[in-house]
């Protein structure tokens, strides 16, 4: 990959330095880039050692269920609410007249004379 040094084109406009790839190698230099990520993702799986291979300890359950708060008194029961009546009736909508239609059908051919 050659490093090109900073020119000036024929029209004046003023170029700075970069390198030049190879023509396709952006193209191999990403499928290289995609295959390593792979391998790194599947190469760094979980790994174990004779120290690792004891469980952990799970955390001891501290709640007893069902929960009772013995100094709150009586429970208040929530009051329902007066349910909808169904079904739910809607103001109408003004509608508009229904435009009069220029053809009226069914269609006779033999009337127009086409011969169908």
């Amino acid at each position: 990959m050659p490093y090109i040094e900073d020119y000036v084109r024929a029209d004046g406009t003023r170029v700075r330095g970069h390198y030049r790839w190879a023509a396709g190698a952006r193209h191999e230099m990403a499928l290289f880039a995609v295959a390593a990520m792979t391998i790194i993702g599947i190469g760094n799986g979980a790994t174990s050692t004779a120290a690792d291979s004891q469980q952990p300890q799970r955390p001891e359950k501290t709640a007893t269920y069902p929960i009772r708060f013995s100094d709150s008194g009586q429970a208040v029961k929530p009051q329902s609410q007066k349910p909808a009546t169904y079904p739910i009736r809607f103001p109408k909508a003004e509608r508009k007249p229904a435009t009069q239609r220029s053809v009226s059908y069914p269609i006779h051919f033999q009337t127009i004379g086409s011969g169908r």
